[in-house]
C-alpha cells in the first residue's frame, strides 16, 4: 500500500511542476472565500480556534447565549464543542429566504421584528476533534447558519447540524464534493445503525484523493494535464488492495 502511496504523490508533484499549480485543500484567512463569510461566522470559528469562549458565546445573539460556559466539568472532560482541537470553513453558500423554510424549518422561529438583516448559509466546517463522537468527527460536518443585526451588531442567530441532504439537493445548494457525499454516506450509516466512525478517524485514501481531485478540478488550467493525472490516480487505484480504499 506504502509503495502506491509513494507512487501517486510522486505523480501528483510532477503534475504540479509541470502546471504551477498551488494545491490549497483548507481554505486561510488569505483565501478569498474567508471574504463571503459573515462577521460572526468568521468569530464563531476564530473563538473555538483559541478557545476563546467569551468571544464564542458573546458571537450568538443575546436570546441564544449560554450561561456559565464552559463549566470545570466540560473544561476536564472536553465535551461538546470542548472536544474540537481545530476547525475551519471548507464550502459555505447562501441560502435565499424563499428556500430556508424547506431546508431548516427552525428558522422560521426567527423574531425578525428584533433583529435585522437576516441571511442563512450552509455551511462545511472542516472539524478536527479530541474524541469522535456522533455530534463531532474529523472531517468535515455541514451546518445551517441563521445571522442577523441587533444595534449594528452582527450576531448568529442559530446553527444546526445538517442530517437530511435532501431539501439542500431539491433546492440546488448542495455542493457535489467529496465531503459532503462522504457526510451524506456517514448519515445514512448513522441513521442504519452503525455511527462508528470510518477508519476510527484515520485520514482514509480515498478521501484524500477525492479532496485532491477536488482541489484540481477547481484551477482552470489545461484539460490535458489533467487528464494524464486522473489517468494516472486511477490506475494506482486499480493495482492498490479493494479493502484499502474502504
Amino acid at each position: 500500500m506504502k509503495r502506491y502511496v509513494m507512487t501517486f504523490a510522486a505523480v501528483v508533484v510532477t503534475f504540479v511542476g509541470l502546471t504551477g499549480i498551488r494545491i490549497d485543500i483548507h481554505a486561510s484567512s488569505a483565501d478569498p472565500l474567508i471574504s463571503t463569510v459573515p462577521k460572526s461566522i468568521k468569530k464563531y470559528v476564530h473563538s473555538i480556534n483559541s478557545e476563546d469562549w467569551e468571544s464564542y458565546v458573546n458571537s450568538y445573539s443575546p436570546d441564544r447565549r449560554l450561561t456559565n460556559f464552559p463549566s470545570e466539568a466540560q473544561r476536564n472532560s472536553r465535551t461538546g464543542i470542548l472536544s474540537v482541537k481545530s476547525i475551519e470553513i471548507s464550502e459555505i453558500k447562501e441560502i435565499s429566504e424563499k428556500d430556508i423554510h424547506e431546508v431548516q424549518p427552525y428558522f422560521s422561529e426567527i423574531d425578525k421584528g428584533l433583529y435585522q438583516g437576516v441571511r442563512y448559509f450552509y455551511v462545511g466546517l472542516n472539524y478536527h476533534v479530541h474524541h469522535e463522537n456522533e455530534f463531532f468527527y474529523n472531517g468535515v460536518r455541514y451546518e445551517t447558519f441563521a445571522v442577523g443585526t441587533l444595534h449594528g451588531e452582527e450576531y448568529i442567530l442559530g446553527n444546526e447540524f445538517v442530517y437530511n441532504f435532501d431539501p439542500l439537493q431539491s433546492s440546488g445548494y448542495a455542493f457535489g464534493s467529496a465531503a459532503e457525499r462522504e457526510a451524506i454516506i456517514r448519515e445514512e450509516r448513522r441513521l442504519g445503525g452503525n455511527s462508528k466512525p470510518p477508519g476510527n478517524g484515520e485520514i482514509q485514501p480515498q478521501r484524500v484523493v477525492s479532496s485532491i481531485i477536488i482541489s484540481f478540478t477547481n484551477q482552470n488550467h489545461t484539460i490535458g494535464l489533467w487528464t494524464i493525472l486522473r489517468e494516472h490516480i486511477q490506475e494506482i487505484m486499480k493495482k492498490a488492495k479493494p479493502h484499502a480504499w474502504k
